[in-house]
């Protein structure tokens, strides 16, 4: 499945060094946010976190120097300690606070090289 999903990627991934939270009544630990793009994020699985594939959450971004970014998730796959999720049902303004947030990393990326 992972293969599926990478055939699908409509948007560019960057590399990230933030981590991420669930909004739910679990107080797991924080986890890495490996990339991020328009379309969603990949992030490390955390043993104890309720999350499945197919099922929707709300997720808090933190990256640094950066305020927290939070926005409904729809989990796609697990799989090698890793969790793909799809950005779900954004407003407009919310979308373009993700657009900034991407062009930052993208930015950032670009600087790299």
């Amino acid at each position: 499945m992972g293969e599926l999903y990478d055939e699908r990627r409509q948007e560019p991934r960057f590399a990230t060094s933030g981590t991420y939270t669930l909004q739910s009544g679990s107080t797991g630990s924080p986890g890495r946010v490996f990339d991020l793009s328009l379309n969603g994020a990949m992030l490390e699985e955390v043993p104890g976190q309720p999350l499945a594939t197919g099922t929707r959450v709300l997720l808090v971004l933190s990256f640094p120097g950066q305020p927290d970014f939070a926005a409904d998730v729809l989990v796609q796959h697990i799989a090698n300690g890793r969790v793909g999720v799809e950005f779900y049902d954004m407003s407009p303004d919310h979308f373009s606070a993700l657009a900034r947030l991407v062009e930052q990393h993208r930015r950032s990326a670009l600087q790299a090289t």
